[in-house]
């Protein structure tokens, strides 16, 4: 699976999935334009990203944005086409989330979730597509999707919410691209080890999703980013359209219930 010659674009890159991602697109032989808000954090990944991968000889550039905002994904494609030419892959990867009830749930964080998530996707395939498109080039997308697309649990109406409008998205933009040779798929991860999944968990909701899994171990970010990996090479070239569940079987018995670990005052 050789990327080599071809630049990407890995949104929400600076840790996690993303990092990882970015990782393995480096290691097939892209160049990658990571991005993400904080600007130190990202600036560090970027300078780890490119030193781990000297004996593949290629680089990894910081680019801070925020993928809700139309002008932040407008100087990202410049950005990465003025450092690296030709965009062929991105990876729709920003994510964030925050958990209640619906009834209790903020309007600030359904704005906050949906936009980075749903919109920021949104904004980063249009541009992609228009520059793909303009450029001649036979493109990629990714998008992560989630588990919790497949399953219900009270205390994220919003992300789950996000990532089901995610999937049929990416079902129509690939119905509408395929005709300028720009596949789009999506990638639904199950529970995976992150800094993020770490911040809001606990060794009892922990334990809950070890009983859902049939692959009986947590999800690491480098089985997400093998995923993408591969929808985005030639080895998936008759692939668009799809979703793929990387979920150690998770949805082959259901989802924790969010609200029972991680919200003990919910009724």
């Amino acid at each position: 699976m050789k990327l080599v010659g071809k630049t990407a674009i890995v949104t929400g890159a600076s840790k996690g999935i993303g990092y990882a991602i970015a990782d393995h697109l480096m290691t097939h032989g892209a160049d990658v334009v990571i991005t993400a808000r904080n600007e130190a954090e990202l600036a560090t990944a970027a300078k780890q990203l490119t030193e781990a991968h000297t004996a593949d000889k290629t680089k990894a550039i910081p680019v801070a944005a925020d993928v809700s905002l139309a002008a932040d994904i407008t100087r990202l494609f410049e950005r990465a086409v003025e450092e690296l030419g030709p965009i062929a892959i991105l990876v729709n990867n920003a994510g964030n989330s925050t958990l209640d009830l619906v009834e209790n749930l903020p309007e600030t964080d359904f704005d906050a979730v949906v936009g980075t998530h749903l919109k920021g996707t949104y904004l980063g395939t249009k541009a992609a597509i228009n520059h793909m498109k303009a450029t001649g080039t036979p493109g990629v997308v990714v998008n992560l999707g989630s588990v919790e697309t497949f399953g219900t649990t009270r205390g994220n109406a919003h992300y789950s919410a996000a990532k089901a409008g995610i999937d049929k998205f990416t079902e129509v933009t690939a119905l509408e691209a395929g005709r300028h040779g720009i596949r789009i798929n999506a990638v639904a991860p199950g529970a995976v080890e992150t800094p993020m999944g770490q911040d809001a968990t606990t060794p009892e909701f922990t334990a809950a999703w070890h009983r859902t899994f049939s692959v009986e171990r947590m999800g690491r970010p480098a089985d997400i980013a093998k995923a993408v990996v591969f929808l985005a090479s030639d080895y998936a070239e008759w692939i668009t359209g799809i979703t793929l569940l990387v979920d150690g079987g998770t949805h082959l018995r259901g989802l924790p219930d969010y609200a029972d670990f991680l919200l003990p005052t919910t009724n």
